[in-house]
């Protein structure tokens, strides 16, 4: 794509695009991989959050997988632009982004409910029932994402170069796709954002109640309410985890506010003014950033996310090799040991038997043979 004639918010954002995005892209997929491999791999897939957050990482990794074919534009390879790969590429990132954002309000409300209802949280937050709403979700956004195949496909559009072949708005379904993206809109922006919100101002008012309760009782504590101290310790971990997925939400929340309110703002003002679209593509840039940033934030602010990805790659092979002859070498020692004592046992028996038979034969010979 020619950058001359272009003007300098142009030349940024066009830059931006064109650097930025492949190391999002990369680094991106490269921690999605990582988060899969410690939520699915290690002690952590006990937890029902983290099957949450493992679908979250896979829908995440299809999404980059889609920004980067359509980033292939810049560099001439047109695959976005073809009959075939641009409904592809449309419907698969529909179908990703409205997963993603589903899942987020899945596993915050989730928390809200741990955090809640304390008591019950092992049995209403079970691992069944979050891979039953994680099923439930991609079956409706493989459904709803449907009439994007019909909506978009290759068109000649007039550009500043002339008329260019470009994946856009099919050709006749305008009207259906104008109303589609209000539907769109309200699906996969108003109404997950604003759950989102209402449900982390929830967690973060019952964190900072249990954070206070946990302060006061650490003061207080002696004999007699001992037992309420070691609740409120028991309890840590819950709130870290709770912490932990407030901040990915919050930042997922702020990532893709600016490019809800540009789309809102975009309905009421249908003129192509060029701060607006310029606002948009930089507000697309923070929404794509959104699908790949997930791993530095686990990092940051999970404690046992950082643990088992060490152990995952230090300890869990080593221990995996030593454990695994340290086991043999015991079953082994367990088997002669059983096996001597098996035989022990049947050579007494047998020393027994003929000694007892010798005795009776004794008994029964004559006075004069028996001497």
């Amino acid at each position: 794509m020619p950058v001359r004639n272009m003007s300098t918010t142009e030349v940024v954002l066009h830059n931006i695009q064109v650097y930025y995005t492949p190391i999002l892209v990369h680094l991106g997929l490269l921690g999605n991989i990582l988060s899969v491999c410690v939520f699915f791999g290690t002690k952590l897939r006990r937890a029902s959050s983290s099957i949450y957050l493992g679908a979250l990482a896979i829908s995440d990794s299809g999404f980059l997988v889609m920004v980067c074919l359509v980033w292939l534009n810049e560099f001439n390879i047109h695959l976005f632009n073809e009959s075939g790969y641009c409904q592809s590429i449309v419907y698969v990132s529909a179908v990703c982004s409205f997963l993603s954002v589903w899942l987020v309000v899945a596993f915050t409300v989730e928390r809200y409910v741990a955090v809640k209802y304390p008591l019950r949280r092992q049995s209403l937050c079970t691992i069944a029932r979050a891979k039953v709403v994680i099923i439930g979700l991609t079956v409706l956004a493989i459904l709803l994402s449907g009439p994007f195949l019909l909506f978009s496909g290759p068109r000649k559009v007039p550009t500043r170069y002339g008329n260019t072949t470009l994946c856009y708005l099919a050709t006749g379904w305008e009207s259906w796709a104008n109303a589609y993206n209000y539907v769109d809109t309200v699906l996969t922006f108003a109404v997950p954002l604003t759950m989102i919100v209402i449900f982390n101002t929830l967690i973060a008012r019952n964190i900072y109640k249990h954070d206070h309760v946990r302060r006061t009782l650490t003061i207080e504590s002696d004999v007699s309410n001992e037992k309420d101290a070691r609740n409120a310790r028991d309890r840590m971990p819950q709130t870290k985890v709770t912490k932990m997925l407030l901040i990915v939400s919050s930042a997922f929340l702020c990532l893709n506010m600016p490019s809800f309110v540009l789309r809102m703002f975009a309905f009421y003002d249908q003129s192509q003014k060029y701060w607006l679209i310029s606002a948009q593509q930089m507000c697309n840039i923070l929404f794509n950033t959104s699908f790949g940033i997930n791993f530095i934030l686990y990092c940051a602010s999970g404690q046992n996310f950082r643990k088992e990805m060490v152990r995952m790659f230090i300890h869990r092979p080593r221990v995996g090799r030593n454990g695994t002859l340290i086991q043999m070498a015991n079953q082994g020692k367990q088997y002669v040991s059983d096996f001597t004592r098996r035989w022990s046992s049947t050579k007494r028996s047998s020393v027994d038997n003929v000694q007892r038979q010798d005795s009776q034969e004794t008994r029964k010979l004559p006075i004069s043979e028996k001497l």
